[in-house]
């Protein structure tokens, strides 16, 4: 019975997690408002300054960088570990991706840093004589959050932005 009550208790406390994250910005819903898709540039000038970008450029890679600024003919972003400003004519841009790793990475280590939480709390098995529960359920959640970092950053890694925006002439197949 205590097993089946912390399994629900853990599952309550993963939901606003798993509802924090947004639906991919490529995804189709046939009863969805109509909505601007990723070829309007104005999307690009409605990023925040200091939002984490990928800019890849026709013929070049991609970089990263963190977004300054947008006007109609060009983006302009700051280099993220130097000093310096990058400057690209909209004609060169093929896509931009906002980069939402750091993001997630705080969402699955806080997610399972509760969830670790509650089960050292939770659970008598993980009591022994003399330990504030407390202390344990503390120990817990610092295990949750080194399952969360060994997990998420990662995943992090390999998955890409959202697109934000999509050069007009490119199919969308062929932007990954």
């Amino acid at each position: 019975m205590m097993r089946k009550l912390l399994q629900f208790a853990l599952c309550l406390m993963l939901c606003p997690v798993l509802a924090a994250q947004q639906v991919p910005a490529n995804a189709v819903y046939p009863d969805a408002p109509a909505t601007s898709d990723a070829s309007d540039w104005t999307r690009v000038a409605e990023l925040a300054r200091g939002d984490e970008i990928s800019v890849a450029r026709t013929g070049g890679r991609s970089m990263r960088c963190e977004f300054a600024g947008a006007t109609k003919d060009y983006l302009f972003c700051d280099a993220r570990f130097r000093d310096g400003e990058y400057r690209f004519d909209r004609a060169e841009v093929e896509r931009v991706r906002r980069d939402d790793g750091r993001r997630n990475v705080h969402i699955a280590i806080g997610g399972l840093a509760a969830a670790g939480f509650v089960w050292g709390l939770a659970d008598p098995r993980l009591q022994s004589k003399g330990t504030p529960r407390v202390l344990v359920g503390l120990s817990g959640g610092a295990f949750g959050a080194l399952t969360g970092c060994a997990i998420s950053i990662p995943v992090a890694l390999l998955v890409p932005g959202r697109m934000i925006y999509r050069h007009p002439s490119l199919p969308v197949s062929a932007v990954r």
